[in-house]
């Protein structure tokens, strides 16, 4: 890849090149930011990530005791039940949340009412599991969300590369050669008119 860019040697070309240059800066500067912005959103989307898989786990075992419990008090009559109040379904309504302009699937659950049993716990259990279903999708939502984010960072971070270490870099070589270029021309402008004025006061001198 050259290290200059194939432009004109005019003076236009270097203005026009150091605007260029100016508003790569501006941006190398914005997405600086907002990759920094995007690296601690996801880091707080990890820790709430890893707080929501804790408590999860916690809570799938404190169910599964009761599970037991309830199995030895009524047998399978305890899933039996539990599925039937799980047909009521619960709903899920699916759609994107929009995170510093990163598109991320959302979800929001709609827990079922739990009819009123004779049985003992049984109650409280089919709640129990249904907050289960409901922990679950927050935290594939937060887990999608860190994928997204991961996502948008690389693409960022790819940009802030490239204005960072090839397109900056290369403007500002091309516009110190034309400046350069400029500069001699203008001292051999000079010196040619310094070489004009000298033979014209010779001539002069000998008539």
């Amino acid at each position: 890849m050259s290290s200059l860019m194939r432009v004109r040697a005019t003076k236009i070309e270097l203005i026009k090149l150091r605007r260029r240059r100016d508003l790569a800066k501006k941006v190398h500067r914005i997405l600086r930011e907002r990759l920094t912005i995007l690296v601690n959103e996801f880091l707080t989307r990890v820790k709430e990530a890893y707080n929501f898989r804790m408590e999860l786990n916690k809570y799938i075992t404190s169910v599964y005791n009761k599970a037991i419990l309830l199995t030895s008090i009524y047998g399978d009559k305890s899933y039996s039940y539990l599925r039937s109040s799980m047909k009521r379904s619960v709903r899920v309504y699916v759609g994107h949340e929009n995170i510093m302009g990163v598109r991320s699937i959302s979800a929001i659950v709609k827990e079922p009412e739990i009819p009123v049993s004779l049985a003992p716990g049984l109650d409280e259990f089919s709640r129990e599991a249904v907050r289960i279903i409901t922990m679950i999708i927050d935290l594939g939502r937060t887990e999608q969300a860190i994928i997204s984010l991961g996502r948008e960072i690389g693409k960022t971070k790819r940009k802030v590369n490239a204005l960072e270490y090839i397109v900056i870099p290369r403007l500002e070589r091309t516009i110190r050669y034309l400046s350069m270029k400029f500069e001699e021309r203008e001292r051999e402008e000079k010196a040619r008119l310094k070489r004009v004025k000298s033979m014209l006061e010779k001539k002069r001198g000998k008539t």
